[in-house]
Order: structure tokens, then C-alpha cells, then sequence
């Protein structure tokens, strides 16, 4: 994920980005990526409670982390502004010292021929060593990449050594059955996201069943539709996993997918009426 754009955040000051565009390197380095809409942040107060979560299980870090972000989030916003572009959030630590950077990155949301359409999975055997907290694992991320590039698919879902599809590689999965059950790994096995977590909120509102179970890979084909949320999909219909194709126009992923948007709209108001406050 390599920064764009002219500027970046560097530890408290606007900065020009040639040359500057590398993560400061640390011993240990947590991160974040956040939509923006014009300048303003999607879940921000989820994206940085889940960040001090992280960094918590780690150190004792005492300065108000997003308060930090906030500040620079919005110096980038005031230097650089884009109609929607994700950020990426950057702490890195060496020893108890931290470093924040800030920046655009290049950034990819589905077509509208893909909403309606669906997208095309892989499966890639590989899972997170500690899938509760959101820290770089450039190995993982650089074999997904070239495989999803080789492969022409749009996301790659994880499998662990048990045979279950556990998540996607910077997305969660969930599963509709015949009869409107839909199925996700629990938390304990997945890096839970903030759009599944609002997804599953969503869920259990509507009374719809919810089991939290992973499914196995060679269960996939018996369930009627799939899709996956994240930053960049919100909520996006699959298509295909490895070849096994599913229903892209099940009216359970509309309804989802528009419930959502509507929070997600809530959550920049939200944000806009803090810097009002401010």
C-alpha cells in the first residue's frame, strides 16, 4: 500500500510526500485504513477505538492517539482534498517511542457493474497469527497480492490449516444458506472488522439467524449466495469462490448493503458535528 498524493502526516507537520512516502520503521507497527468522502472519515471514533485496542496489547501509550489522527487527517484534507480516497494510519514503535503517519492510498472501490454483478474469489491457504489485532503482515499481503494479480480475481479468502474459510485477506465473509440463515467465523478467528461488525449488528436487528461458525471449504457450495464487507466493498456480493458460482441477486445482500450506507452516512455527520464542537 504505497502512499499517493502530494502530502503526508509525519509526526505532528504537513510534509511533502517525495521521498517521505515509507512507513517510519519500528519494531512493531499498527495500522488503520479509513474511507473519506470530501475530507471526512467514515466510523471514525470505530477506527480509532479499534487502534488503541490494538496498540493497547502491546504498550502503554498515554498521548490521546486519536486526537493526533484527527488533527492530521484534517491538515491532509486542508492541503489535499479528494471527492473519496482512502487513509491509512500508520503507528509505529521503536522501543516505547511512537511514530504516526498519515496518508492517501491508492484506492479501489467495486464498479457499479460490480455491485450488481458480483465478484470473482480465490482461496488461499495462510492465516493470521494473531487475527484480533490490525498490524502489518507485509509477507501475507505481497503472496495475496500477486495470486489475486495472476489470478484476475478481486479478493482472496483465507483458509486455515483446518480446512475452514476463516476471512478474506482485507475483508470479512459471510455465507446465506437456502433458507435465509447466513453464517460467519467468529470472532475469535478473524480480524473483525468494522463493517462486519456493523453488518452483524444489521443482521440480528432484522431478525435474521446468525451462526457464527466458519465454514469448511469443501461445505462452500451448498450455500445459495456470499459477500463480503470491508473499508473499500462496504458489503459486495461474490460472484464466484474458486470457480463455484452463487446468487448475486439475492435481495438479502440489497437490503444489507443499503442499511449499511445509511450508517456509514450517519457516522460523517457524526464526525462533522465534532468539529463543529471543536
Amino acid at each position: 500500500m504505497d502512499c499517493t498524493g502530494s502530502y503526508i502526516w509525519l509526526d505532528g507537520a504537513i510534509v511533502p510526500a517525495s521521498g517521505n512516502e515509507e512507513i517510519p520503521s519500528g519494531e512493531v507497527t499498527f495500522y488503520e485504513v479509513v474511507r473519506t468522502r470530501d475530507g471526512v472519515p467514515l466510523f471514525f471514533s470505530d477506527h480509532m477505538n479499534r487502534l488503541k485496542d490494538g496498540i493497547a496489547t502491546r504498550y502503554d501509550l498515554r498521548e490521546d492517539i486519536a486526537a493526533e489522527v484527527r488533527a492530521g487527517m484534517k491538515a491532509l484534507a486542508n492541503h489535499e482534498r479528494h471527492d473519496e480516497i482512502n487513509v491509512r494510519v500508520t503507528v509505529s514503535f521503536s522501543g516505547y517511542d511512537h511514530s504516526l503517519h498519515i496518508c492517501y492510498i491508492p484506492s479501489f472501490y467495486p464498479s457499479e457493474t460490480m455491485v450488481r454483478e458480483g465478484v470473482p474469489l480465490i482461496l488461499h491457504h495462510a492465516e493470521r497469527l494473531d487475527p484480533g489485532v490490525k498490524m502489518l503482515n507485509n509477507r501475507l499481503r505481497l503472496s495475496v497480492n500477486g495470486e489475486l494479480a495472476r489470478r484476475n480475481a478481486y479478493e482472496a479468502l483465507l483458509v486455515n490449516h483446518d480446512g475452514f474459510i476463516t476471512e478474506g485477506s482485507r475483508s470479512n465473509i459471510f455465507f446465506i444458506a437456502e433458507d435465509g440463515t447466513i453464517q460467519t467465523a467468529p470472532d475469535s478467528m478473524v480480524l473483525s472488522g468494522i463493517t462486519r461488525r456493523y453488518v452483524t449488528d444489521i443482521i440480528l436487528k432484522e431478525g435474521i439467524t446468525l451462526v457464527t461458525e466458519a465454514v469448511k471449504e469443501s461445505d462452500a457450495g451448498r450455500f445459495r449466495s456470499a459477500f463480503i464487507t470491508g473499508t473499500s466493498p462496504m458489503v459486495l456480493a461474490v460472484r464466484s469462490i474458486e470457480g463455484l458460482q452463487f446468487n448475486v441477486a439475492d435481495p438479502l445482500i440489497g437490503r444489507l448493503r443499503e442499511a449499511y450506507s445509511d450508517l456509514a452516512g450517519r457516522s460523517m455527520n457524526d464526525y462533522k458535528m465534532g468539529d463543529e464542537a471543536d
